[in-house]
């Protein structure tokens, strides 16, 4: 019983040590599927209509939620694909990391972590303003992504959050920022709202 007890809690502090590279192979992997599958297709003209008065100001800038709503399908679906790709990966472990030593860390035999990917996906898409030089202002849209991937050894686990923010699209506004900017919330539980300042 006491070395079933201590096998569990060396178990647990390696799940530990093992969160931090399960989680950045996991941004990784969604990053770069996200930006090369998504973000390389997507120009802001293509998910923003933007209203001008008869001077040619911008007066509002209005969401395309039907394009919006696409884009965010497909990343859902890239993202579970990529992170699907962490089934087959395994994080190592050397025993010596247990002890804390920096000394140590690198020793002892490797013990094999395995990923267990999720398939909860949920996307933001978010905006902001911010100045970019003399009157202009630069309007970036961004996803914000979160997931949960399970990281495993033999009678423990544990869940680790995954979340990154890209960059979607921008431009560069040149005046006054709009005063009109429309809002819309995207059915379904896992599409949050669209745009939201």
């Amino acid at each position: 019983m006491v070395l079933l007890l201590a096998d569990l809690r060396l178990k647990g502090s390696i799940l530990e040590i093992a969160q931090s590279e399960a989680q950045l192979k996991a941004v990784e992997m969604v990053n770069q599927a996200v930006n090369d599958k998504i973000v390389a297709e997507t120009d802001y003209r293509d998910i923003v209509y933007i209203h001008k008065d008869e001077n040619g100001r911008i007066v509002m800038i209005q969401a395309n939620t039907v394009i919006l709503n696409q884009i965010m399908a497909k990343t859902i679906k890239e993202v579970i694909a990529s992170l699907n790709g962490l089934e087959a990966q395994t994080i190592s472990v050397p025993l010596g990391q247990v002890t804390g030593s920096i000394f140590l860390a690198a020793y002892g035999p490797k013990l094999s972590v395995k990923i267990i990917p999720a398939k909860q996906v949920t996307v933001e898409v978010e905006n902001k303003f911010e100045q970019a030089g003399i009157n202009q202002t630069r309007h970036l849209i961004y996803f914000k992504i979160n997931s949960r991937i399970k990281i495993a050894v033999p009678l423990v686990d544990k869940d680790v959050e995954i979340s990154t923010t890209i960059p979607l699209a921008d431009t560069i506004i040149v005046g006054a920022v709009p005063d009109t900017y429309l809002n819309f919330t995207a059915p379904g539980e896992t599409l949050a709202p669209l745009l939201k300042k």
